[in-house]
Parts: structure tokens; C-alpha cells; sequence
């Protein structure tokens, strides 16, 4: 098998198209998207600032494909198209696995045979995208979503390294996802490792086991498009050119 290739496209809806958005999410699960390559798929709604109340303009679809190909004739399948309708922005982030440990729905779909190669215009000191994804005990909501806010602080406070960030989830409350890119893969290491904050909500996610199941996913970015991941494009270039 080789190694998959990961597209996060985020639709944005005007007003008179999100009660359509949000009944999508029923359709996506009686009917999910069928398409050449696709191995895993997710359709998810976003949270305001990672929190409980939802944003009702933007999902994430989040696609596992066999190669790159693949993964850019998405915007040619009917489900894409059923996605895109009534949306007054797309963005997609392109992503090759890095780093992937924990299960989701009982696997790994970021899972990978080969090591990963580099070429002139992927390097490996570029941004970095960083996914995790948890189901959270139903006994431990109260006090998970009690930490939200701190943790939501010191991402806002990583605002020169944090190049885009967004919550997101299948279902609302007990199933949740945050995707984040960073500048590069210094500035996450230095955020997940060295800043004890964000150490302390690792260390209590272990002592009170938050979660039925975890998993954690880094990374690098191939390609950016689309307004929502402008930052995110201008790093690429940024990093093109030096």
C-alpha cells in the first residue's frame, strides 16, 4: 500500500444555504460519498472557537486517498458537487501523513507502508497540519468541556505560529476533532512539548481517561487553496522562494 494522501476542504455556506449544510449531515451518513481512491471519509460540522455552540456556515470533509490524483479529481465526483452546493467559499488543504497513532471508528486511516519521500517544493521544514480526534466518555463531558477554554487560550496566545485552527466533529459534544496548521514543525514541537500548559491538559486526559478513543495525526502540507487557508498558502510560497 502506499503511502495515503489526505484532502480537508471546508465549505462556508451563506445564510440561505445552511439549513441544506446541515441536513447534509444526515445524507452523509445514509449515503455516504463514493468516489475513485477514497479509503476514509468525514463529513463534520465546526464549533465556534472549538467550543460548544456551533457554527452553522462551515463543515470539513476530510478525505483518505490512494495518491494524489486521486485526490484531486474529488472536485469532479457528484458528492463534492452535492457538498459545494449552495457554498460561497471553498478551501482545501492537501496533506501527506506524517505521524499517526490511536484509532478512528477502530482504525487508523492515516496509517502508512512507506516512509515518506521529499521533493523541491515539499520540505519537511514547512507548515505543519496537526489533527486529533477523541470520543469523550459520557462521564467525563462535564469535566472535558470545563478545560476547553483554557486550552482554547493558549492555541489563541500561538497566534504568530498557529497559521489556521478550527473544532470540528461528527456528533456534537461527544465525537471531537481540532485541525490546526503550524508555521512549521518547530513551532508545534515547541507547543505540544515545551509549554506547560498544554502539557497539563495531556496529563489529565490520561489521569482521568477523557477518552473511549483517541487519535493523534501530524502532517505536512502539500498544497493550500481556497480563502479560509490563505496563511497557510502565503507559508508555502513563503517557503518556495527561499
Amino acid at each position: 500500500m502506499s503511502s495515503p494522501v489526505v484532502t480537508v476542504t471546508a465549505f462556508q455556506y451563506q445564510p440561505s444555504a445552511r439549513f441544506r449544510a446541515f441536513a447534509n449531515m444526515g445524507r452523509f451518513l445514509m449515503q455516504p460519498i463514493q468516489a475513485e481512491g477514497l479509503r476514509f471519509s468525514k463529513l463534520m460540522g465546526s464549533g465556534r472557537d472549538y467550543g460548544l455552540i456551533p457554527d452553522f456556515s462551515t463543515y470539513v470533509h476530510l478525505g483518505v486517498w490512494g495518491n494524489e490524483t486521486e485526490a484531486k479529481a474529488f472536485t469532479e465526483t457528484t458528492g463534492y458537487r452535492r457538498l459545494q452546493l449552495g457554498a460561497r467559499e471553498v478551501s482545501t488543504l492537501l496533506l501527506r501523513p506524517e505521524r499517526a497513532h490511536g484509532l478512528w471508528d477502530g482504525q487508523n486511516p492515516f496509517s502508512q507502508d512507506e516512509p515518506p519521500t521529499y521533493s523541491g517544493t515539499q520540505l519537511p521544514n514547512g507548515p505543519v497540519a496537526v489533527l486529533t480526534r477523541a470520543t469523550i466518555r459520557p462521564r467525563a463531558l462535564p469535566d472535558f468541556w470545563r478545560h476547553v477554554p483554557q486550552a482554547r487560550q493558549r492555541l489563541q496566545d500561538q497566534r504568530d505560529n498557529l497559521l489556521f485552527g478550527i473544532g470540528v466533529g461528527e456528533v456534537p459534544v461527544v465525537q471531537q476533532c481540532t485541525i490546526s496548521v503550524w508555521r512549521d514543525p518547530a513551532a508545534i514541537d515547541r507547543y505540544a512539548y515545551r509549554q506547560s500548559g498544554h502539557k497539563e491538559i495531556v496529563r489529565l486526559t490520561r489521569q482521568r481517561r477523557w477518552y473511549s478513543e483517541e487519535l493523534f495525526a501530524r502532517f505536512s502540507v502539500l498544497n493550500a487553496d481556497g480563502p479560509l487557508f490563505s496563511k497557510v498558502a502565503n507559508q508555502l510560497a513563503h517557503n518556495t522562494s527561499c
